[in-house]
């Protein structure tokens, strides 16, 4: 029997989302379905604001960043989304999304048992359940590309690059960002760390680099949720109030402004003079263009494998991605076990001691990140002037 199926994108953008709905419209349109989308995520739905996406190719959006049903932070009461699947004569419902997206869509089925299903979009990685969410190689790829080539700042002027990018609870990001783009250590999001150890590193840093180099140099990546005693919070105090889902607005421009500021201090005591720096902070650049190759291709699948759990009746689970061996599969799980956050530490894939990430972490990564970028220090040597 023919299905009306409606499909939603909520929470931050991510590279992969539009692969995601083509995966969807391909396979539903291929079983003689309806495709609905829901403008702007779940407030389209509570709305009821829909567009018909039956005719749409989806082979013309599949590389395409963004989202093209658009998305927002709003959180739906389960009985609005009962009652606006009701109205608008909807079978089943595919959301796409991370924890705040896909636990609104646990809710729902929790409480109505509602046919809907869940597809991991998140470029913090942090879902449980799948071995990586979309969005997140792509945001990886960029941010590690960027960290990597940062040493031509570095080496160049002897400064300390300081690159902040998105990160609020994990450190899956700037892991990757750091291990990757092989940075010389990374201040993590899930641990509490001191200004006192963070200066002292990048000292010990440019003093090594002074006698194998005639100069010094670092580059540091940090998570913008990084907790730095001795530092000012970098939390805006006109936005102290939580969204729908509780969340803070962090301010990564002021936490690379006072960290930068706090390194010329320390380092202006050890050495006479401040070490000079240069903040880069990256947030959308990491959700906006379009996706890699993997957040495409398994974004595609992802899309297709959720229509295929609504006709096989897999609803209230999620469309993950598995490993075994070395070959990395699409299949299913629990949508209530994929919303619970999955942190770095306890996985050994970081070094909380050295603020580093770990060989496992790299290992981890290597089946659709690749190998670390190498690091490129473009610079004479100084250590033997002509007198």
């Amino acid at each position: 029997m023919a299905k009306t199926v409606a499909v939603l994108t909520g929470g931050g953008h991510a590279a992969g989302l539009n692969a995601g709905i083509a995966g969807v419209i391909q396979r539903a349109k291929k079983k003689g379905w309806k495709i609905y989308g829901a403008l702007d995520g779940w407030q389209g739905v509570v709305e009821n604001k829909y567009v018909d996406l039956t005719d749409c190719d989806p082979m013309s959006i599949v590389n395409k960043g963004g989202s093209i049903i658009g998305s927002s932070r709003v959180r739906p009461e389960p009985q609005q989304v009962v009652d606006s699947m009701k109205k608008n004569r909807i079978d089943a419902l595919v959301a796409l999304g991370g924890e705040d997206t896909l636990g609104a869509l646990w809710s729902v089925y929790r409480e109505f048992k509602s046919p809907v299903v869940g597809w991991p979009k998140t470029m913090d990685n942090d879902l449980s359940e799948t071995y990586f969410t979309i969005g997140y190689p792509t945001a990886v790829t960029v941010a590690s590309c960027a960290v990597a080539k940062s040493f031509d700042t570095a080496c160049t002027h002897g400064r300390v690059v300081i690159a902040v990018l998105f990160g609020r609870h994990t450190d899956w990001v700037a892991a990757g960002a750091g291990a990757f783009g092989s940075a010389d250590f990374v201040v993590p999001a899930e641990k509490s760390c001191s200004l006192d150890d963070i200066c002292g590193k990048i000292e010990e840093i440019f003093s090594e680099r002074e006698k194998t180099f005639g100069k010094g140099f670092a580059v540091i990546v940090v998570a913008e949720g990084a907790s730095i005693s001795g530092l000012e919070s970098h939390v805006r105090q006109q936005e102290k109030e939580l969204d729908q889902y509780g969340h803070v607005k962090l301010d990564p421009n002021l936490l690379a402004s006072y960290l930068s500021s706090a390194i010329k201090q320390s380092t202006k005591k050890i050495f006479g003079k401040p070490i000079g720096t240069a903040p880069i902070v990256f947030t959308y650049e990491l959700r906006n263009g379009h996706p890699v190759w993997v957040d495409m291709e398994f974004g595609y699948k992802l899309g297709i494998k959720c229509v295929d759990m609504i006709e096989e009746g897999e609803i209230g689970k999620v469309a993950v991605i598995q490993k075994e061996g070395e070959e990395l599969k699409i299949g299913s799980s629990s949508l209530e076990k994929a919303v619970k956050v999955r942190k770095m530490e306890g996985t050994g894939f970081f070094d909380y001691d050295s603020l580093k990430p770990t060989q496992a972490f790299i290992d981890y990564g290597k089946p659709f990140l690749g190998k670390p970028k190498e690091r490129q220090i473009n610079m004479v040597d100084r250590t033997h002037l002509i007198s």
